[in-house]
């Protein structure tokens, strides 16, 4: 993903997720979906900045334009991923924004809100402006609400302390087949990652547009960092590899770390700004 505002596509699908993709017609069955913003912290940048400015002007002019389709409006602050884990995958630390629509026409059709025109512009810009943005960068995938395939499921009752939900986009590296990467994940890959130690959860789903940048939303579950350290770190696990060859997550990613609460429920929850 190339930095915020450097081109049009990457400008267009800021934090709002708005919309200037062009999505195509539906290339899997969907009834609910839920549209993911990935809102990474640029290095340098404060957690602080980018809430005030996202509660503050962008989360209610966002819910004013497009408040006639939205079912639910969530954002989950991360976690604070560990050296580590920064180093050996690209775990990036901000928010991961949740709006829901009823179908994907319904998130189509909020697109087309012509006092929008879905380019930002009428929305108040981040520090440094759009295409200047010193504090974030986004990353978007428009999933089902459930996952197409469910993998692992083992009870997770409430706790004390939040699990941890790593949310991993994928894609297939340059030279592979989306088609190809399915093949080898349903058949090879999926029965060994749900093997691992302390998995709780473990869902795959496939984006509801034909043309999307992360085609492939993985999620996985485990009780807190230590275990998910635990399995992916030490030491790291041995998966079959592809043909494609390379190390896992065999894609490009780009993943966050969540609890599996939002902070912040911008349809219901009157918020106090920080």
């Amino acid at each position: 993903m190339t930095d915020y505002g450097v081109t049009r596509r990457t400008l267009m699908t800021g934090a709002a997720g708005a919309a200037a993709m062009l999505w195509a017609a539906p290339a899997f069955a969907a009834g609910a979906i839920k549209h993911y913003i990935l809102i990474e912290l640029l290095p340098g940048a404060d957690q602080l900045a980018l809430d005030r400015w996202y509660m503050t002007f962008h989360a209610p002019q966002v819910r004013r334009a497009y408040q006639a389709w939205q079912r639910d409006y969530l954002s989950f602050r991360a976690y604070l991923p560990p050296a580590d884990a920064v180093q050996r995958y690209r775990v990036a630390y901000g928010r991961m924004t949740e709006i829901h629509f009823d179908a994907i026409e319904d998130f189509r059709e909020s697109r087309k809100n012509p006092l929008y025109g879905g380019d930002l512009q009428s929305f108040t810009p981040p520090p440094g402006g759009w295409r200047g943005n010193t504090l974030f960068r986004t990353t978007t995938a428009t999933i089902p609400v459930n996952p197409d395939v469910l993998y692992v499921s083992k009870p997770t009752p409430p706790k004390e302390l939040p699990y941890l939900r790593w949310i991993v986009f994928l894609r297939p590296p340059a030279g592979v087949t989306q088609t190809d990467a399915d093949t080898w994940f349903d058949g090879v890959h999926a029965k060994e990652v749900a093997a691992l130690p302390g998995l709780k959860r473990f869902g795959l789903y496939r984006a509801v547009a034909e043309r999307a940048d992360y085609p492939r939303v993985m999620e996985l579950w485990f009780d807190d960092y230590a275990a998910w350290h635990a399995a992916f770190l030490t030491p790291e696990p041995r998966f079959t590899a592809p043909s494609w060859g390379g190390k896992f997550p065999f894609h490009d990613t780009v993943s966050m770390f969540l609890g599996e609460n939002p902070d912040i429920d911008f349809i219901h929850d009157d918020r106090v700004i920080p």
